[in-house]
Parts: structure tokens; C-alpha cells; sequence
């Protein structure tokens, strides 16, 4: 409870306006793509996936908010049937961009998880298979493959070296599942010059254990990682969730500064190309979209804003920075295809901090898959309405999930990663 209690200022500033349910709620009369479907893309849309799938006020943020009043202030206790109320969620964070008063509503429903599991009720079955595999020292990830094999398909020579400066941090998803990601980034790297090496040691960077309340055995894997990862300068990342477990939790969960700088590769490869070091000369004949995962996009962007905030003695001019730099941070994989010859960009209606989720992070897909696949069929429909040929992303579970829902749909549309679109014109 002490994490819910530690956000007892932000949970009470609610007053359950429901602005967190749009997408847009500043810009109602903003011009969208139109009608696609029986779908309309302009306006004011819902912005919250299992608030549009389940409708009930608990399923919504302001709801689960109120929630967590009710648990402080002891009028309402934990009990198994709200486990769905309390995780039928991808944490997208699409509340937390829309909220006026700027509650950090991610936090709270995190909190709020982590308060229901040390409550002592049962983890979901799902979820609690996560926990029992990350936390055996054979495996040390959620997918129940064995530790020894996470490098198995990197280059022997990038193993371990003691005189890199940057380190790789793979991730589980890309080692074990879409392992095509992972040797993609490798690849780009070796191209570009980097002195960087993969450490075979390397744990579970702990965000499924986040997102469903398992705190503690979060916090081991991330012991055991910013030991590995002291030595060196700089860790780059080919996984959004990892990326942003490293930059927004760690220095949460350890309560100090990381001591190395952290980047993921799109971003790498972005400066790159600002700084004029990264000229893309072959060409890629597709019109696509860019799907901003939720970790990679808007839950950076809140923390850029966060930073620049935390200091301030002029929110009024402050917050114009802020929006500056989040806006900044979100051209940066726009940046990327704008720069590859013959390459044809379009945007969604909903996109950068307002973007629709894929419907897979939260610990949704494991658990609730039905409430994944519904999720990315809205995001697929509404990149269809562009005319692109494909919906192009940067993180291993948006690309799983909505490859999935472009399967189960029988749609045409392609879906691509973006480092191994890169990987292929440079």
C-alpha cells in the first residue's frame, strides 16, 4: 500500500471531469481523416481501450481512480472479483496525456495493482506464470526459455566485451520471439561503426512485472541488471517497453539517476541523421504509417514533460517547453522514414500523445488476449483509412500484436519494424 499511499496527493486532485476518456478533448473540431468504415476518425474519439470495449465506469481511468480513493480511505477493500476492473488495462497512459490536471494516472493504476497483489489475493494465472519465470535464475524471463539460450542468435564476437562502450540490451521478446529484431539492431550497429558488445547475462528488464503489481520480484531482475549495465557509457535498446522501464522506473524503483546514458535505437539512429553523420540513400517503395508505441512514445514524452516541470517556478513558460521537446521527441521516428528515399509517409488521426494503443502492453496480451486483438483491430481499421500499405513501429509487442490483428481481420495490411526497415536502406 505504500506506493498508493505515496500517490495519495495525485489520486485526490481528480474530480472526475472524464476528459480522460478522449482522445482530442482540447481539439474537438480538429479535421480528421473522415469516415472509414462505419468508423469516424475526426473530432473527439475515445481514447480509452477497455473504457470503449467494457463501458462500465471501473474499466475507465477516473474510475479506477476513484477506486483508489475508495482503498485509502478504507471504504472499499481488495477482493478477486475486481481483478478485472483492475487489469482489463494496457496502461497505455492515453488518460494521463488528456488529463488537465496532469494526475500521473499510469502511477496510479500501477500502484493500485501492486496494493491488490500485496493485499495477498492471487496473481492472474497468466501473470503469476510471468512472475515464476522471470524470478528462476535458469531462465530469467517470462517466456520460460532457458538463460543459456538468450544469445544464441547473436554474432559470438559481440559477446561480452570488456572494452565496449555501449552495451545492448536485447530484451526478452526480441531474444527469444522476434529474434529477426534483434539481429536487425546488431546489424545496424556493426554498419554504423559502434563500439558496443551484448552481455549474456542480461535478465528480464522487469516491466511485465511492473505493469501487473509484482514489485518485488521486479525490483531482483533490476538489482541484478544495473550491476551488469554500470561499466558502461551508454545502453541502447531495440525493445520500447525496455527503454522505458530503464528511463522511467529504474531511477524510480533505485531511487537514483541511472549512471549510464539510455537510448533506443531509433532515437540513436534519428540524431544521427539530424547530426547529418546518417545519409539513407537506397529506396524503400511503400506508403506507410507510423504506429508511436505507448512505452516508446507518449509515456517517454509525459516524462520529458515531468522533468522539465519538476523544477519549474514558471509553469506557464515551462510547459511550452516542454510541449516543445515532446514534440521533438516524437519526430524523431518520423524523422527516420521522412529521411529514406521513396518512402511515402502518412499519419493516422490519432497519433504522437493522443495515439490509439495496440492493446498488448499491461500484461493485456497474456491475459486477456480477446481484449489485445479488439484493441489492435481499432488501430488497424484506422491506419487502413490512410491508405498505407503497411504500419510501420518500433516496439516488439505492438508489432505482435498487431500482426496478429491484421491476421485475424484478413487484412492486407503489412506490419514492419521499423529498425529492420532501417536495417534494409542503410
Amino acid at each position: 500500500m505504500e506506493s498508493l499511499k505515496n500517490l495519495q496527493k495525485e489520486i485526490y486532485r481528480c474530480i472526475h471531469c472524464k476528459a480522460c476518456r478522449f482522445a482530442y478533448s482540447g481539439e474537438p473540431d480538429r479535421q480528421g481523416i473522415g469516415e472509414y468504415q462505419g468508423r469516424l476518425y475526426e473530432g473527439t474519439l475515445t481514447g480509452c481501450p477497455s473504457g470503449k470495449e467494457y463501458g462500465w465506469e471501473a474499466y475507465w481511468n477516473a474510475g479506477k481512480v476513484w477506486i483508489a480513493r475508495a482503498i485509502l480511505e478504507g471504504n472499499l477493500r481488495f477482493s478477486d472479483e475486481m481483478a478485472d476492473m483492475l487489469f482489463k488495462c494496457p496502461t497505455c497512459g492515453n488518460c494521463e496525456a488528456q488529463c488537465e490536471n496532469k494526475i500521473s494516472t499510469v502511477d496510479v493504476i500501477e500502484a493500485l495493482r501492486a496494493a491488490y497483489i500485496e493485499s495477498g489475493a492471487p496473481a492472474l494465472a497468466k501473470h503469476a506464470g510471468i512472475r515464476d519465470s522471470v524470478n528462476d535464475p535458469t531462465m530469467w524471463n517470462p517466456y520460460k526459455e532457458k538463460q543459456s539460450d538468450r544469445t544464441a542468435w547473436c554474432d559470438g564476437k559481440r559477446k561480452n566485451l570488456k572494452n565496449a562502450d555501449v552495451a545492448f540490451f536485447v530484451g526478452c521478446t526480441a531474444s527469444y520471439r522476434q529474434k529477426g529484431i534483434a539481429k536487425a539492431t546488431q546489424e545496424i550497429l556493426d554498419k554504423l561503426g559502434v563500439n558496443y558488445t551484448v552481455i549474456t547475462d542480461e535478465a528480464c528488464c522487469g516491466s511485465p512485472l511492473i505493469r501487473t503489481g509484482q514489485v518485488p520480484i521486479a525490483k531482483k531482475v533490476i538489482e541484478k541488471n544495473m550491476k551488469l549495465f554500470k561499466p558502461f557509457k551508454q545502453v541502447l535498446f531495440c525493445c520500447a517497453g525496455c527503454y522505458r522501464t530503464f528511463r522511467v522506473d529504474y531511477p524510480k524503483v533505485t531511487g537514483s539517476k541511472l549512471p549510464f546514458e539510455v537510448k533506443h535505437t531509433m532515437e540513436f539512429a534519428s540524431d544521427l541523421i539530424t547530426e547529418g553523420k546518417l545519409k539513407i540513400s537506397k529506396p524503400f517503395n511503400m506508403k506507410v504509417t507510423w504506429h508511436d508505441p505507448c512505452h516508446l512514445g507518449r509515456h517517454v514524452g509525459k516524462q520529458i514533460e515531468k522533468d522539465i516541470l519538476a523544477g519549474s517556478n514558471n509553469w506557464l513558460s515551462d510547459q511550452r517547453k516542454a510541449d516543445q521537446a515532446k514534440q521533438e521527441w516524437y519526430e524523431k521516428p518520423r524523422r527516420v522514414l521522412k529521411a529514406i528515399p521513396n518512402l511515402q509517409f502518412v499519419e493516422m488521426y490519432r497519433i504522437k500523445e493522443d495515439a490509439w494503443c495496440c492493446g498488448s502492453g499491461g500484461g493485456v496480451k497474456s491475459q486477456y488476449p480477446e481484449l489485445a486483438i479488439e484493441t489492435a483491430k481499432e488501430r488497424i481499421t484506422e491506419a487502413q483509412a490512410t491508405g498505407a500499405q503497411a504500419i510501420v513501429t518500433s516496439c516488439p509487442f505492438c508489432y505482435l500484436n498487431l500482426s496478429d490483428g491484421v491476421k485475424q481481420m484478413g487484412s492486407n495490411m503489412q506490419v514492419l519494424e521499423l529498425l529492420e526497415v532501417l536495417n534494409k536502406v542503410i
